[in-house]
């Protein structure tokens, strides 16, 4: 059985901030890593996040390529 998951692209993050904050995701960064986090909060350009060794940690909205959530 297959995963369900949502896929929230760079330029769609504020729309779905209410539906996604608090969760934990994977970020998919420009350069091809994945940051696996829990989504903190949204300061204009970029993303609050804590991190698995629960280190909070600031993610520039540009330097993002998508957001994926499984549920």
């Amino acid at each position: 059985m297959a995963k369900r998951q949502l896929r929230i692209s760079t330029h769609n993050i504020p729309q779905k901030w209410p539906e996604i904050s608090g969760k934990k995701a994977n970020i998919v960064l420009g350069n091809g890593s994945v940051l696996m986090a829990t989504l903190l909060n949204l300061q204009g350009d970029s993303l609050e996040v804590k991190n698995m060794r629960l280190t909070k940690q600031v993610v520039a909205l540009n330097g993002i390529s998508e957001i994926i959530i499984d549920y």
